[in-house]
């Protein structure tokens, strides 16, 4: 009996053993190899990333009649103001354009217009498009571009953002509109895409003065990293932007540099470790070992997000909430991602270039 048990005994044991070897047998073949571990996915800002500029604009979604009065209504005339900001963001960027456009194109009056409109948002209608973004995930950016209609965005818009997927993009938004501002255009917007990023750095401008905005939407696309005048060359030869990373415990927050003879001395003095200090309730800040040359940057504009130098104390600031303009406060460019770890940055911080 006692050997009996042992041989039972022995055998359970065996069966255990085997059992436990065929799971870590099961477990180990089943254990990726180390390439397929590692998915390597393009930057937003590196090698390979593309911008779309995309943009709804009246003067190419209309019939130009006999006899419209183009002095009221000069938005219906090619280019439109749409338009016109939307090529100086293409060559400020490099990127590819594309054009919404209806199937069934808009009168050319005003009036006319505006009824058709109307009456499109009230019935929440979609407007049959002639194109779609030819291969959507190419991109990795997308600067969109409308105006303002009647307190909101031509529904023309809407058909183009449920047409192209714009999940795991960027999105940034410029904007021509009247004296009613942006209304409610960037709530329509963000409804549509409750997944997508969408900066709330936007640019919008007064209709009649879009053809005069040229700088401004160049500034605006530097600040935010895209231009390619802030492009330089890597040892290979290849374009890259001009970025730095701050790191703070075990956040990283990544700045666009504008390119200012500012930037560049705060980009020629890194890497940099340093220890930042507390001001007000909405900025952090640190000393550089020299004084930044400030002859032409330009006057910081009061966003969250700016990465700043005051010249009167000689100071680097991170701002987390909105500031006031300061005759003594330049713009050293504009934070790209980690904006909500700005304000909990403390101690000594590790500033590198990208």
């Amino acid at each position: 009996m006692k050997k009996m048990m042992t041989i039972l005994l022995a055998l359970v044991m065996s069966f255990a053993l085997t059992a436990c070897m065929t799971i870590e047998k099961s477990e180990e073949t089943e254990k990726p190899s180390q390439s397929e571990e590692i998915t390597v996915e393009p930057s937003k800002q590196g090698d390979g990333a593309k911008v779309l500029v995309a943009y709804f604009t009246w003067a190419e979604n209309a019939v130009l009649d006999e006899g419209v009065d183009v002095v009221s209504s000069p938005s219906v005339v090619v280019p439109g103001n749409v338009q016109q900001l939307a090529t100086w963001v293409q060559d400020e960027t490099g990127g590819d354009i594309f054009s919404i456009r209806v199937a069934d194109p808009y009168p050319s009056d005003w009036d006319d217009c505006l009824e058709r409109a109307n009456a499109e948002r009230g019935n929440d209608d979609r407007p049959e498009l002639l194109e779609k973004v030819e291969n959507i995930d190419q991109y990795t950016t997308v600067f969109l571009g409308y105006p303002n209609w009647w307190y909101g965005v031509p529904m023309a818009l809407l058909s183009f953002l449920e047409q192209n997927d714009l999940s795991h993009k960027d999105v940034y938004l410029f904007c021509s509109h009247g004296t009613g501002g942006l209304a409610n255009s960037v709530e329509q917007i963000t409804a549509a895409l409750p997944e997508v990023f969408i900066s709330n750095d936007i640019f919008d401008c007064y209709e009649d003065e879009a053809a005069s905005s040229e700088d401004e939407i160049r500034s605006w696309v530097n600040s935010l990293g895209y231009s390619r005048s802030e492009e330089t060359n890597d040892s290979d030869g290849k374009a890259s932007k001009r970025q730095i990373s701050v790191r703070s415990g075990d956040n990283t927050i990544i700045y666009a540099l504008n390119d200012s003879r500012a930037a560049t001395s705060l980009y020629a003095m890194l890497p940099l470790s340093v220890e930042v200090e507390d001001y007000s309730d909405n900025e952090k800040i640190f000393y550089p070992q020299e004084d930044l040359d400030i002859s032409d940057a330009p006057l910081a504009q009061g966003k969250s997000g700016t990465l700043a130098y005051y010249e009167p104390w000689g100071d680097v600031v991170f701002f987390y909430g909105d500031y006031n303009e300061n005759p003594g406060l330049f713009e050293l460019g504009q934070v790209i991602s980690g904006e909500e770890f700005i304000n909990q940055m403390s101690g000594t911080i590790t500033i590198e270039s990208e």
